[in-house]
C-alpha cells in the first residue's frame, strides 16, 4: 500500500462513524424525517471523500515537480486546466496570440495541478467517469455500484429542491450507505495502482502523443 493511501484512510476514516450513526436512529426521530435528513448527508460524505482523497493525491503529486516531459498528455491537460478557460468564446488574433505565448511557456515549466477537485456539486456517474479519465482510473470497476450512486444524486437534489415525491426508507439509507462504502474503497484502489505503477508518468507509447 502506498503511504499516500495510509494518510487518505487516516484523513477519512471518521466517515464510518457517522455511517454507523446513521445507520441507528438512536435518537428515535420520526423515520421519514429521519431518512430524509440521512440522504443529503450520505451524499456529503460521498462528495467529500472523493474531493479529499484526490486533493491528497495530487499534493503529492506537486510535491514530486514532475515536469511536462515526463507525464501523459492527459496530466498535461488537467495541471493547464484553467489556461485553457481563456479559449472559450470568440477569439481575436492578439487573444490567440496571448494564449499560445503562455501555453508554450507553461508546458516548459513544472506542472502545478489544481486541487481543489471540481465535482460540480453532483458527483454521478458522468462526473466520475471525467475525474476517472483524469487520471487514467478504471471507471468501469465502479459499474457495480454506480447506478445506486446516481440514484442516491438523484434523490439527494429532489430533496434538496423540496420535491415532497421521495420516501426513502432505512432500506434505502443502508443500500445508499453501502454503495457509497464500496466505491469509496474502489477509488482508494485505483489511487493505489495509479501511484503503485507510477501511472502519472510517460509511459513508452506510440499511441501517446508528445509535448515538444
Amino acid at each position: 500500500m502506498h503511504r499516500v493511501i495510509e494518510e487518505i484512510i487516516d484523513s477519512n476514516e471518521w466517515r464510518d462513524g457517522d455511517f454507523a450513526k446513521l445507520k441507528v436512529n438512536s435518537s428515535r426521530v420520526d423515520e421519514s424525517l429521519w431518512c430524509r435528513m440521512c440522504i443529503p448527508i450520505i451524499y456529503a460524505h460521498w462528495e467529500g471523500f472523493v474531493a479529499s482523497s484526490l486533493k491528497i493525491m495530487i499534493d503529492h503529486l506537486n510535491d514530486m515537480k514532475l515536469s511536462t516531459e515526463k507525464i501523459p498528455t492527459r496530466l498535461v491537460v488537467v495541471g493547464l486546466s484553467d489556461t485553457y478557460r481563456t479559449l472559450s468564446g470568440k477569439q481575436s488574433f492578439e487573444q490567440r496570440l496571448e494564449f499560445t505565448n503562455k501555453f508554450r511557456s507553461l508546458i516548459k515549466e513544472t506542472i502545478k495541478f489544481r486541487n481543489k477537485i471540481d465535482t460540480k456539486s453532483n458527483l454521478k456517474s458522468n462526473v466520475l467517469n471525467e475525474l476517472c479519465q483524469m487520471f487514467g482510473f478504471e471507471f468501469e470497476n465502479f459499474n457495480g455500484i454506480i447506478g445506486d450512486i446516481d440514484r442516491l444524486v438523484h434523490v439527494r437534489n429532489s430533496i434538496a429542491h423540496g420535491e415532497n415525491s421521495m420516501k426513502p426508507d432505512m432500506n434505502n439509507v443502508q443500500k445508499y450507505i453501502e454503495a457509497v462504502t464500496q466505491a469509496m474503497d474502489i477509488l482508494i484502489g485505483e489511487i493505489n495502482n495509479f501511484l503503485i505503477n507510477e501511472d502519472y508518468l510517460l509511459k513508452t507509447n506510440i499511441n501517446e502523443p508528445q509535448i515538444s
